[in-house]
């Protein structure tokens, strides 16, 4: 997709805090952590940032969707179940 910097926003401070150490937790969920720390790495600016769980709408309607639908690219158009948040998020901004 052409991008270099990567911010990556959880509303789990423990997941942050996790991958502000490097991706190093003990228990069954490391290898995930791990994994996800070094994709981060191949980026040249990599950033976890927590937010509040009302600014992170979009990303768990798409965690929810990829549940139970089969995977799918959208550059040009947005899915239709994650435009009335978009649109929130974008209000929210303005505001």
């Amino acid at each position: 997709a052409g991008c270099n910097h990567l911010i990556i926003n959880s509303d789990n401070m423990e997941v942050i805090d996790t991958m502000k150490n490097g991706g190093q937790l003990a228990g069954v969920a490391a290898v995930v952590f791990e994994d996800c720390y070094f994709m981060a790495c191949d980026f040249p600016l990599t950033r976890f940032e927590h937010c509040n769980r009302v600014a992170n709408k979009v990303a768990h309607e798409l965690a929810r969707l990829a549940k139970f639908s089969v995977t799918r690219d959208w550059f040009d158009e947005p899915m239709e179940n994650i435009i009335p948040l978009l649109i929130d998020d974008v209000t929210i901004i303005s505001n």
